[in-house]
């Protein structure tokens, strides 16, 4: 059952554990599913769009106001933002909670996102990133709604129908598991944020493997029809898959969990640089 009124103060609570958004909307069934999985041993303050926010990565809405309304499904309170995931994770840490919040989750999203592309692209790991700039834990999940990773359809799914929530009753017990993993340790150094992606039919004792990210080769994004261009998004071609990918893990049915790093700079390769630039500047 869902019910909508706008949101009278934004103070909601001194403290939660977990900041819980994504990229497709508070109908999602991957952010219900999550939400209630979440709740059952922590406390989860849930902020998402009022729709889908797929392909705007870490994007920050900017000279133009955004309105807060809180939407209730199911018994539970959810804050929604017309704006972009990344922005959910600034308006819930900075507006709204008055201490910052044990973790930052996004997800479960309708699809992987997998590749140095897909992530980069990845409003779900874009809220994550947000969070991880703030100085925050994160941990962005993703579900592959097909059968493997060359994109034939399981079946077709409505994402927005809570009549098909009990499909990702497994996705979303496995994310809980490595938030409960995660949330009482402290990430490494040189970990600002972790991607899992969760396989169509993986269930909590399914294997998993902690992997880095492949590198796409074709990442035509646009193509021409008349004279416009529409976005499309690349099929995953599945050639010379490289050993310790998130795509050679979801190709072989695992769970595949990689810890990402901002830290864009090129460490190994900054002496040798230093070097040439001062000796050819």
């Amino acid at each position: 059952m869902l019910s909508i009124s706008y949101c009278a103060s934004t103070i909601i609570k001194d403290m939660v554990d977990i900041l819980l958004t994504n990229d497709d909307g508070y109908q999602s069934i991957g952010f219900i599913s999550l939400l209630k999985e979440l709740s059952k041993e922590f406390s989860v303050l849930a902020i998402t769009s009022p729709d889908g926010k797929s392909w705007t990565g870490k994007a920050i809405t900017a000279k133009r106001e955004m309105d807060l309304k809180k939407v209730k499904i199911d018994g539970f309170d959810i804050l929604v933002l017309n704006g972009t995931p990344a922005d959910c994770v600034q308006v819930g840490i900075y507006n709204i909670l008055k201490k910052l919040p044990r973790m930052v989750v996004s997800g479960i999203n309708d699809g992987p996102n997998i590749g140095r592309g897909r992530i980069l692209s990845s409003g779900t790991v874009g809220a994550a990133m947000e969070a991880s700039i703030i100085g925050i834990k994160a941990i962005a999940s993703s579900f592959c709604l097909f059968s493997d990773v060359y994109r034939k359809p399981v079946k077709k799914i409505n994402f927005i129908d809570s009549k098909n929530c009990p499909i990702l009753k497994n996705a979303a017990e496995i994310t809980f598991k490595l938030v409960k993993t995660l949330i009482k340790k402290d990430f490494s150094k040189d970990v600002d944020l972790f991607s899992i992606n969760i396989p169509f039919n993986a269930t909590i004792n399914s294997d998993f493997e902690i992997t880095k990210l492949f590198k796409d080769t074709d990442w035509k994004l646009f193509h021409k029809k008349n004279n416009k261009f529409i976005h499309h998004t690349p099929f995953l071609k599945i050639k010379d898959l490289q050993s310790g990918t998130d795509l050679k893990a979801l190709k072989e049915g695992k769970i595949s969990i990689t810890p990402i790093s901002l830290e864009l700079a090129s460490e190994k390769s900054f002496k040798e640089f230093k070097q040439i630039i001062k000796k050819e500047w």
